[in-house]
């Protein structure tokens, strides 16, 4: 079987059982392969960009204690490395998303689905980007950012907020 083809297959799978599980819970607004466009970039060239999942804490998810903005996923194949979708990810936090009422947003976090937590160095560099890892196992959807947890969403509508003060620095750190 051609690779590409396993992997989208892999993905709309994912994405549906994603999608499934957060549309349950009542805390979201999901949205589904959502257009958008950067906002800056160094490359002349660049146009559209589309992510797979983008969340909106709804009454209910605002009421539980998220209120620290839009949520991207982007949903990969397991065991692919983690680096290009990270680096998507930072892109995707430097543009604007249009919902389907025509209003542009910002997302505040980015994840990719499904890979495990990172530490050493890198979760320092994903902590300030604001990017992470996602995973939906156990009744349980897992937001890390580096080697913070985020949020955790568990089936039948209950979260728990994890460390959201990090990637607020700016400028030296010394």
């Amino acid at each position: 079987m051609n690779a590409t083809l396993s992997s989208d297959v892999f993905e709309a799978d994912l994405e549906e059982e994603l999608a499934a599980f957060i549309e349950a819970t009542g805390l979201f607004r999901l949205f589904r392969q959502v257009m958008g466009r950067p906002l800056w970039t160094a490359c002349l060239s660049a146009g559209r960009v589309r992510c797979d999942l983008l969340l909106l804490a709804s009454k209910r998810g605002l009421n539980a204690g998220w209120t620290h903005g839009p949520i991207l996923l982007e949903l990969k194949q397991p065991g692919d490395p983690i680096g290009p979708a990270l680096s998507q990810m930072m892109d995707y936090l430097r543009s604007s998303w249009l919902l389907p009422n025509g209003v542009p947003i910002m997302a505040c976090w980015a994840f990719v689905c499904p890979a495990d937590r990172v530490h050493g160095p890198l979760a320092s560099v994903m902590a300030q980007n604001r990017v992470g890892t996602a995973s939906l196992d156990a009744g349980e959807l897992r937001l890390y950012c580096g080697e913070q947890r985020v949020l955790t969403v568990c089936e039948g509508g209950v979260m728990r907020v994890g460390e959201v003060r990090i990637g607020r620095r700016f400028g030296s750190r010394s």
